[in-house]
Formats: structure tokens, C-alpha cells, sequence
């Protein structure tokens, strides 16, 4: 019989491994949206695809 001690030291580092790994998801995520919109905002010259995109944002919520 496992005692419950071992039981929940797993669990805690299993929580800890996942919220580790959505951060880093959500961070390559997010620095992939932004490089897009940064080379778009590099060759047009201007911030209308940043607006563009804060527009799209702000109409989902």
C-alpha cells in the first residue's frame, strides 16, 4: 500500500510540470503573434496591422 504522502508529492509536481508547460505554450504561442504582426508592421511601414489586430480582439471579447 502506497501512503498517501508519496501520493500527493506526485500530484503536486504533476500540477507544477503542466502549469510549467502551458506557460511556455502560451508564451511560444504569443512571440509567434507578435513576430507575425512585427514583420507585417515592418514592410507596410506603419502600426495599422497592430490596430487591425486589437480591433479583431476587442470585437471577440
Amino acid at each position: 500500500m502506497v501512503d498517501i504522502l508519496s501520493y500527493t508529492l506526485i500530484s503536486i509536481t504533476c500540477f507544477c510540470f503542466g502549469l510549467i508547460v502551458s506557460f511556455q505554450f502560451a508564451h511560444i504561442t504569443y512571440c509567434r503573434k507578435l513576430t507575425t504582426l512585427l514583420r507585417r508592421s515592418i514592410s507596410t511601414r506603419t502600426i495599422a496591422p497592430v490596430l487591425a489586430d486589437y480591433e479583431a480582439l476587442k470585437d471577440r471579447k
